[in-house]
């Protein structure tokens, strides 16, 4: 199912949810049965065959036959059982107690009434600006199951009273309608469906062909059928909500979302990040976002607004677009008015308790990085103000001069740079994203969108990673401006990049005694850097390093880095590989774009790496002698 087709379908469900939302919602129970049951039915039939081969061999016909259906039914039946079992893990965050937030609670007691909703067993605060809820079960799709409501704690600091309570009453009526019960069974089931099929392709099972297929076939239909189920919930929860609070109260939640969202996820952070590097300080992040919230200018706002009401519903969101839930609800689109009393001072019995316990977790985890950004930050400063009293000539000065003019100044500031690299050092593959830029800016008129797209082509052909975000930025505009042929052979030239990338990373994620290796093509000094490195763990004796010769992207860079450690004997190394690989692939940075691998139970595969000329990089033996 092509993207186009998949869109129409979804238009045309939505059509029918809205129409009838019962009868949808019992077709896509009736598919999503169809999937389950298809899954079961090959289940039954594998563990059925094992019984049999079982029987058979006990009543002593242990022929060759029987012991090769018992091994091929019983490894399927343990990949689907295993595939089957989703485990969805409680949320991470800060769990709430009533007498924390005794205001808040009965307030969700008297709306779980009104809505007629079951029990919430926890209440989470988290650092996003969201709120949604979660049904949980211990044991994928069995089990008790608990109803968890997560709070992040911009949004409390944000909403007033009866913003919130409108939100509130939102995600609790997706319980009433039983939307999250019927949403958690379904996400559950195409983990389930998906691990399967990892399970099978991975492990080259012969019955893979049984249930690619078919799922080929089910897969878009049941993400059409969902998709479009679960914003047709959208709309009921936001009518829901109205009932329960009121429809102005659930409009001014969505309109004062709208402009607070993305100002702390696109802009706040940034801004305080520029006023700390001048007092070179760490900043109380939540404290701060609430008052810079509040003296958030009128244009600002407005503008955030405006970008908001222009969105359409898009197939990447079940959420419908502000524009669209507005009008549901019969609310004019209005700039809404900035609250001076949150919802968190009014249900927290100590806010500014959360708030700074919030600070000092993200001090706590941010403060060193914030600390070398804040000290990079600064040097890099420091190199444009020393650039721009110069004259540039070369290509690297120019780079780096029009980089920092975006960064400290401009895009329109540095434009002219970026005409001078495209006029005089278009042929040189390091200004790819140099023109990029600059093609990008292009496209932005009718005048110059020619020329634009021919320097974002060229860009694409000195970068095998930019061509997947230039086939996305093509694609958008072609759609916007209406080229219907070339959006559409643009689309299928995406389409066609994704599966080749995928395949790339599938490449390099596995690795083999038969793959074609080469000798590595670093610098000596990445290779010198990255044995300091490796010196700082007694425990890897040898390292070799060695290129891995890609099919799909021949031009891509991936490397093998191969360890061998000293271990004491009675270490079980399965039970220690994890948190060694963790612990190399956080410490062994100055290794780019490589897979580190343990070698002391892969005897092949060091045969293979040390077959690969200058393939050994350290060896303690060597260091031991040379001191």
């Amino acid at each position: 199912m092509t993207v186009q087709e998949f869109e129409t379908l979804v238009n045309k469900l939505e059509k029918q949810a809205s129409a009838n939302p019962k009868l949808y919602r019992f077709k896509v129970i009736m598919l999503t049965g169809l999937g389950f049951g298809y899954v079961a039915l090959f289940l039954s039939l594998f563990l059925f065959l094992m019984a049999i081969s079982i029987v058979m061999i006990a009543d002593g016909n242990f022929t060759f036959g029987n012991v090769k259906v018992l091994l091929l039914t019983g490894a399927l039946s343990f990949f689907i059982i295993k595939a089957l079992i989703v485990k969805m893990e409680m949320p991470d965050g800060y769990y709430l107690q009533r007498e924390e937030a005794p205001k808040l609670f009965e307030m969700i007691d008297t709306l779980r009434h009104r809505l007629n909703t079951p029990q919430i067993d926890a209440i989470v605060l988290d650092s996003e600006f969201n709120a949604s809820v979660a049904q949980i079960s211990a044991y994928g799709m069995i089990g008790k199951k608990r109803n968890v409501l997560v709070i992040g704690i911009p949004l409390l600091s944000t909403l007033s009273q009866q913003q919130f309570t409108a939100v509130l009453a939102h995600e609790l009526a997706h319980i009433s309608n039983s939307d999250t019960a019927l949403g958690a069974k379904i996400y559950r089931l195409r983990m389930s469906w998906g691990r399967l099929l990892h399970s099978l392709e991975e492990n080259e099972q012969f019955g893979t062909f049984i249930f690619k297929k078919f799922f080929q076939w089910f897969y878009p239909r049941f993400d059409a059928y969902t998709f479009a189920m679960a914003r047709q919930e959208e709309y009921d929860a936001d009518r829901s909500a109205a009932l329960a609070t009121s429809s102005p109260a659930m409009g001014e939640a969505l309109t004062v979302i709208s402009v607070a969202a993305p100002y702390y996820y696109r802009d706040f952070y940034s801004e305080l990040f520029q006023e700390c590097a001048k007092t070179n300080s760490v900043p109380q992040p939540y404290s701060n976002f609430n008052e810079k919230f509040q003296s958030l200018s009128e244009q600002k706002a407005t503008g955030y607004f405006n970008e908001q009401l222009a969105e359409e519903s898009y197939m990447t969101d079940t959420h419908p677009c502000l524009r669209d839930r507005l009008s549901a609800l019969g609310v004019e689109a209005e700039l809404p008015k900035i609250q001076q009393e949150s919802a968190l001072d009014y249900f927290f019995a100590f806010p500014g308790r959360v708030i700074s316990d919030f600070n000092k977790m993200w001090v706590d985890y941010n403060q060193d990085n914030w600390k070398e950004e804040i000290e990079n930050f600064n040097e890099s400063k420091q190199r444009f103000e020393e650039l721009s009293n110069k004259q540039v000539a070369t290509l690297e000065e120019l780079l780096e001069k029009a980089y920092l003019t975006v960064e400290f100044n401009s895009l329109e500031a540095a434009i002219p740079l970026y005409e001078e690299i495209g006029e005089k050092h278009s042929e040189d593959p390091r200004t790819a994203g140099a023109l990029l830029t600059l093609g990008e800016h292009y496209l932005e008129s009718k005048d110059t969108a020619e020329k634009g797209i021919q320097l974002i082509h060229l860009a694409m052909s000195y970068d095998w990673e930019l061509r997947l975000p230039v086939l996305d930025l093509l694609c958008g505009y072609y759609y916007e401006t209406e080229q219907s042929e070339l959006f559409e052979k643009t689309r299928g030239e995406l389409e066609k990049w994704e599966e080749i990338v995928e395949a790339s990373n599938e490449e390099c994620d596995y690795i083999q005694p038969t793959d074609h290796f080469i000798t590595h093509d670093k610098e000596n000094s990445e290779i010198l850097a990255g044995i300091n490195q490796l010196a700082q763990y007694r425990e890897i004796t040898n390292a070799y390093l060695v290129r891995k010769q890609l099919t799909s992207i021949p031009e891509r860079p991936q490397y093998v880095l191969g360890l061998e450690l000293s271990l004491p004997k009675n270490t079980d190394l399965d039970e220690a590989e994890e948190a060694l690989y963790e612990k190399y692939i956080n410490g062994l940075g100055e290794f780019e774009h490589s897979c580190v691998i343990i070698l002391n139970d892969k005897k092949d595969l060091r045969k293979s790496l040390l077959s690969v000329e200058n393939s050994m990089i350290y060896s303690v033996s060597d260091k031991e002698q040379a001191s």
